[in-house]
């Protein structure tokens, strides 16, 4: 018999013949076949050629360890090891036969393995919810997003425009903590506790029956207090969920690297042996994150007791033995716990502060975070006692006390922070002489901060809004009659719907820009297409590659893209200061009641306000379909994954509560594969395509001292240059890639003007000079304008699919084993 590859490579039996493929062909392998018929077989090459096994030519030691991209998929399928095999047709209708051994092999002789990291980030339908923490992710990403240079080390005033821009991302990641608790603690607290139950009383529980344990007089938590501790239950659950959640993914994600360190080189951050080592700092910036959520549920159960106990209070006059007799009343304790509950907040809230450099720092400081976090949980439980103590009298009227205040604080201490990032970012920008290219001319992490900043404000006007329309049953769409509870949420969250009313203004003017721009594009690359191909402007065809090509341009104009997003959150956040720094915060709305010219602007300004929490409640509802969709079908993860992937493959140093890093548990299991492979004498040589081309720079900056000049890397489709360059200038950009290229024995890069990801990747040589990492000239893309013979249809434009499949990936793979070989022979 002879052999096939079995799914992670391994040899075996061949399966029992079977008829051929017919139109019913699988659906694992119309997966297989979607990027076409590849390379056409060897004619060369029969069954009798094929290796045989336990021969000298089997043993194999050169090794194509492939690393996917976004778009993920099945083993077999990646190593192209189905049964069936197309040559010929598409993925609608193509002509199959039964594969042989030299059909998975790239190159005679080099063993294919394939790294599938896709279940790190996709997988369970679960984690569609993590969608939902998007601004955690952004504003985590933001911190990585600091300009930089490193050709020098940052000192002086860089160095403190450096520290600055990272105190004031934590700070910000930490805001957005307790607002998220805050918009819940809104819900289950502010409408459902105490203006539902303890402010309605029993026509709450006439109009929401379901409310009648908590609302109705015969209720034993009717009472104000337990029904303000029953509402604490929401927000408290929210936290006690993102808490477990950070926890288990950290144990997940967590891998024993490997004992040899890799050459560290201050040209190359990545090559730090601790980056990827990220568990003490995020134990202890997830223990400050947990003791400021529950700080801010607890002062939310204090303050209208204590405001309560104040009151009473003014009885006493202030003689001695009346003095004496107060000591023991509910305000004294209240006041007490506000002033413990305070130090702990405040603690924690500077503990974020430190970047934690030194291990034996985090260590301690990871201690005095656990006992800052278990001392909320104690005043927590203390609280709860005082909220509980009988106060006859005490009854619920208007929102929630410290609610708004409290809302007005967060959202003002926000908008000072980006606008600190802001200022620290572009004193960096200017100080350290970051590379020609970034974006935003290094402020796009402010602005990404800021974005994060904005979808958290906007999550939760739209999650306090909704809430209380579907609670109270008022809105515009209610039939006269129809019961209907007065219920207001705090005032604040108008001026968030009024910034997310206009962003929709401003999307959709952006949408027109973007179409104008690709229509101009494809008109500028249609001579340069007709000249590529011979081939007339009149066909329409030509029109389709030069959309296609216009389209692969794109990307270019994203910073403005993003620029002009972040405008309603730039006149939001003067909004805010203005209202905080004329004392008020508390304000009932973005225009006050007027009649004339100023009632016609209040009423658009109403207007925009509903529309914008209809934004915002629809945007909550699209990012779970959509991410719903993008770990179950494939084209909705292509669409979103690029973005998503990038903002996963950082580690939490800023906000311990996003999505985890896959970069964390991909990155250590590569490096020692390779390097177990490499010290056996395999050549190896790392093909990466998309994010995987990120992962495989990220792996060899992590490899060992002898597996240095020992390796190749082959990158496809990859972003490390277009994206990651510009975005991350700190991290990469042509001095780190001159670094990686230096740890190679050969580097191919492969390209397309049709890929809107993909791009030239530019390194240092010599004194100010720059080169790009070969082959110079992209790949065409279609490769023919008219069909092959024996096809009867053209080919289809590629784009970021499929280079595996071009005759130029074969080639680059073979330059690639002809340099390991010298590298392995020596001088």
């Amino acid at each position: 018999m002879s052999e096939h590859v079995g799914p992670l490579g391994s040899r075996g039996t061949e399966p029992p013949a079977a008829s051929p493929p017919s139109s019913a062909v699988s659906s694992e392998v119309s997966r297989m076949c979607s990027c076409g018929p590849g390379l056409p077989p060897n004619p060369d090459r029969g069954a009798e050629d094929e290796i045989v096994p336990g021969s000298a030519e089997n043993q194999l030691d050169s090794v194509e360890l492939r690393v996917h991209g976004v778009s993920g998929g099945q083993a077999e399928e990646l190593l192209d090891v189905e049964p069936a095999m197309r040559v010929g047709g598409d993925r609608l209708a193509g002509f199959f036969r039964w594969r042989r051994e030299a059909d998975t092999e790239t190159v005679p002789g080099v063993r294919r393995e394939i790294f599938a990291w896709g279940n790190l980030t996709s997988g369970r339908s679960s984690r569609a919810l993590w969608l939902l923490l998007l601004p955690f992710m952004l504003v985590n990403v933001a911190y990585w997003m600091r300009p930089g240079c490193q050709d020098r080390p940052v000192a002086g005033l860089g160095k403190i425009a450096d520290n600055t821009y990272g105190a004031a991302v934590r700070l910000l990641a930490l805001t957005l903590t307790s607002l998220i608790t805050l918009a819940v603690a809104g819900i289950g607290m502010d409408l459902v506790a105490w203006q539902c139950a303890a402010g309605l009383g029993q026509e709450c529980a006439r109009v929401r029956p379901w409310l009648s344990f908590l609302a109705s007089h015969s209720s034993a938590l009717s009472a104000t207090g337990p029904a303000l501790l029953v509402g604490a239950l929401m927000p408290a659950t929210v936290v006690a969920v993102l808490w477990r959640l950070s926890r288990r993914t950290a144990a997940d994600y967590e891998v024993v690297t490997a004992a040899a360190p890799p050459v560290h080189s201050r040209e190359a951050p990545l090559s730090d042996p601790d980056f990827w080592r990220n568990s003490e700092i995020m134990a202890r910036l997830r223990s400050a994150h947990v003791s400021v959520a529950i700080g801010t549920v607890v002062i939310l159960l204090l303050l209208p007791a204590l405001r309560y106990d104040l009151a009473r209070r003014e009885q006493f006059p202030g003689t001695l033995p009346e003095l004496l007799g107060a000591a023991v009343e509910p305000w004294v304790a209240g006041s007490l716990l506000v002033v413990l509950l305070a130090a702990v907040v405040t603690a924690s809230a500077l503990s974020v502060l430190v970047p934690g450099v030194d291990p034996r720092w985090n260590v301690r400081a990871d201690r005095f975070c656990r006992v800052l976090r278990d001392a909320a949980l104690l005043l927590a439980a203390v609280a709860a006692g005082y909220t509980l103590w009988p106060r006859p009298g005490w009854e619920a009227v208007g929102q929630l006390p410290g609610h708004s205040v409290l809302l007005g604080t967060l959202f003002a201490a926000q908008s000072g922070l980006v606008l600190l990032a802001l200022v620290a970012a572009a004193v960096l920008h200017t100080t350290e002489r970051a590379p020609e290219g970034a974006a935003m001319y290094g402020l796009a992490g402010p602005a990404t901060a800021a974005l994060g900043a904005l979808l958290g404000s906007a999550f939760s006007a739209a999650v306090v809004y909704q809430g209380s329309l579907w609670l109270s049953g008022c809105g515009p769409l209610t039939p006269d009659g129809a019961a209907c509870l007065p219920l207001s949420p705090p005032a604040a969250y108008s001026w968030v719907q009024l910034a997310i009313a206009l962003e929709g203004v401003i999307a959709v003017l952006v949408l027109a820009f973007l179409a104008l721009r690709l229509r101009r594009g494809t008109r500028a690359h249609l001579l340069q297409v007709t000249r590529d191909y011979e081939r007339s402007a009149r066909d329409l065809r030509t029109w389709h590659i030069a959309e296609a090509r216009a389209l692969g341009r794109m990307t270019e104009v994203l910073p403005a893209v993003l620029a002009a997003l972040l405008l309603p959150a730039a006149a939001l956040a003067g909004l805010v200061l203005y209202s905080a720094l004329s004392g008020n915060l508390a304000a009932d709305g973005p225009v006050p009641a007027a009649g004339g010219a100023l009632g016609v602007a209040q009423g658009v300004v109403s207007v925009l306000i509903g529309a914008g929490s209809l934004l915002g409640g629809a945007s909550l509802v699209a990012l779970a379909w959509i991410g719903h969709g993008a770990y179950r079908d494939r084209p909705t993860r292509q669409a979103v994954g690029a973005l998503w992937d990038v903002g996963t493959f950082w580690p939490r140093v800023a906000h311990p509560l996003a999505p985890p890093s896959y970069a964390e548990r991909a990155v250590p299991q590569l490096v020692a594969r390779v390097a177990r492979m490499t010290r056996e004498g395999t050549r190896v040589v790392l093909s990466g395509h998309s994010q995987g081309s990120v992962l495989a720079a990220a792996t060899v900056w992590q490899l060992p001292d002898d597996c240095l000049g020992r390796v190749a890397l082959v990158t496809h489709g990859s972003p490390l240059d277009r994206l990651y360059a510009r975005y991350f200038p700190a991290y990469f950009g042509p001095v780190p890639f001159a670094d990686l290229q230096g740890r190679l024995a050969d580097w191919r890069n492969l390209w397309r003007t049709t890929d809107a990801i993909a791009g030239p990747v530019r390194v240092r040589s010599g004194p100010g000079g720059t080169g790009t990492v070969g082959p110079d000239e992209p790949l065409p893309d279609p490769r023919n304008y008219d069909a092959p013979p024996g096809e009867a249809r053209r080919p289809e434009i590629m784009g970021h699919s499929c280079y595996t499949d071009d005759p130029a990936y074969a080639e680059a793979l073979r330059e690639s084993l002809d340099s390991l070989e010298e590298a392995y022979q020596g001088p």
